[in-house]
């Protein structure tokens, strides 16, 4: 089942930031051919991944998707952090809502073949997770009858697209249910920060925003579970263009 997807675009103005190479205005970098390209590839990648997710995780019923966009110049000097990683980046996100019933483990292995085999079948690899605790096998653990003390169980996924292209993916997953409940779970909000002030202007005045969607995520994941036992946010995260320091 296919959604349509519906985008707010703001165009929102940015000042530049000194980098080491000098002055960096984010608009104009955003806007170059390099990052056009690279966001137009990404686009299509992070689309078509979504669109075979859905397919082939079928007991997922759609809810709601969202898109943001977001270009950020790195800082060379923090007083929190230092140097920033990077010069300049842009990361695409689309965040896909579901509900769901049934088993709960049952949904957590299917979500979990569901990735795997959709990055296999596009990339010709599975994709990989850093840290033990974010894999399908920790997070059924948690619904063990000893083991619902345990971290709080998400999947996460990384892996990259061939032929020299600078997109790098990651997937993220996160459900309610009512067990989660009892342990005062909360659905981690959208990751992107500079999508999160609530007049519509982006949060630093380092980043151009070519999309930015908000949500009322409390009031989301209550509308899915009022007709569903679960709620579950799928976070596809694509960083698609970034330049490193001089």
């Amino acid at each position: 089942m296919r959604m349509a997807l519906a985008v707010a675009t703001a165009l929102l103005l940015s000042t530049g930031c000194t980098s080491a190479s000098g002055t960096t205005d984010a608009r104009q970098e955003a806007k170059s051919p390099a990052a056009t390209g690279a966001r137009s590839a990404g686009s299509k990648e992070t689309s078509a991944t979504a669109d075979a997710f859905r397919h082939r995780a079928s007991g997922l019923i759609p809810a709601r998707q969202l898109q943001r966009d977001v270009c950020e110049a790195g800082e060379e000097s923090s007083f929190n952090h230092g140097r920033d990683t990077y010069r300049f980046r842009c990361t695409r996100t689309l965040i896909l809502y579901f509900g769901a019933d049934g088993a709960i483990e049952d949904r957590i292995r299917e979500m979990d073949a569901a990735i795997k085999d959709v990055v296999g079948k596009r990339t010709g690899s599975k994709p990989i997770t850093d840290e033990s605790f974010e894999t399908v096998g920790e997070a059924l653990k948690y619904y063990a009858s000893d083991g619902k003390n345990g971290p709080t169980p998400t999947l996460t996924y990384r892996w990259s697209v061939g032929g020299g292209a600078q997109n790098k993916f990651k997937a993220r997953m996160d459900w309610e249910d009512p067990v989660k409940d009892r342990e005062r779970f909360l659905m981690q909000g959208p990751e992107n920060s500079a999508c999160s002030t609530s007049n519509g202007k982006v949060s630093t005045s380092r980043s151009a925003v070519q999309e930015c969607q908000t949500v009322d995520q409390e009031a989301e994941t209550s509308r899915i579970r009022a007709r569903h036992r679960y709620a579950v946010k799928v976070t596809l995260e694509d960083n698609y263009y970034e330049l490193e320091w001089e």
